[in-house]
């Protein structure tokens, strides 16, 4: 089972990775891709850098969990960490070490699977994952392997998908409201919701509430976990509410649970 879920990971983001559509016309790859992408990224997440704070880490080794395009890869990068990277999808680590070529800095990127990281013991500074372990079939055993590779005093940064969020809410009424969506049991639905739109992969995909994921991190060995939330999610509302309210609903019931575990 956890070879075929990690096998629909690889068709869904080698197909279709996440945040390509932003390139528009624009060949996946070029720097003018690579710009839109990234421009994309932090409108419709304004508040990316504020809650992430990627130049706290100059100077630090930074490990990133599921790279994608390199966008958030690329932050720590210019913020002057020493950055390395993983993906299971072999298409992203190419995207990504295209992006860096052509930003002219460094990462030590290659293809490995989050729940067993090939670094020894104490290996970073901080980890960081946006939004890719909920994808995987036992995050509870990449959690741990996060807490090995962590120095002490290290932090585990990033974001899973929230239970208790206004996205899910909406998806729950969405089963209601229209016919074409009854006959789905949730976790049907919920796994449409990144299904690609270039093959028939649909990828798993798990919800947290807040207590479970504090539990979870503890059961991995972290003392203290600092728990948000962020980003409302809901694509209707994007770029029409004043920016307080659009921050305003994110930390009452964000699409994101922002995670700082250490």
């Amino acid at each position: 089972m956890a070879r075929e879920v990690k096998e629909e990971t690889r068709r869904q983001w080698g197909n279709d990775p996440a945040g390509a559509y932003a390139a528009g016309d624009a060949e996946l790859g070029t720097a003018l891709s690579f710009r839109r992408v990234e421009a994309e990224r932090y409108r419709a997440q304004p508040g990316m850098h504020e809650t992430f704070r990627y130049q706290d880490w100059i100077g630090k080794d930074v490990l990133e969990i599921g790279v994608g395009l390199g966008t958030d890869h690329l932050q720590f990068a210019r913020a002057g960490a020493s950055v390395t990277g993983i993906d299971l999808t072999p298409r992203c680590i190419d995207l990504t070490s295209r992006r860096f070529e052509q930003e002219g800095l460094e990462s030590d990127l290659s293809v490995m699977d989050g729940e067993r990281l090939e670094f020894p013991d104490d290996s970073f500074d901080c980890v960081y994952s946006f939004g890719v372990l909920h994808h995987t079939p036992s995050p509870d055993r990449a959690f741990a392997e996060v807490r090995r590779v962590l120095r002490p005093g290290g932090a585990f940064v990033g974001a899973l998908y929230a239970r208790h969020s206004l996205f899910y809410a909406a998806l729950r009424l969405e089963r209601i409201a229209y016919r074409e969506y009854r006959h789905e049991t949730l976790t049907e639905r919920l796994g449409r919701i990144e299904k690609s739109t270039a093959t028939d992969a649909v990828p798993l995909l798990r919800l947290y509430s807040k207590s479970e994921l504090t539990q979870a991190l503890r059961n991995a060995g972290f003392s203290t976990v600092s728990l948000m939330r962020r980003h409302m999610g809901i694509a209707a509302l994007e770029g029409r509410l004043p920016g307080w309210l659009d921050r305003a609903g994110g930390r009452l019931g964000g699409w994101y649970l922002v995670h700082d575990a250490r």
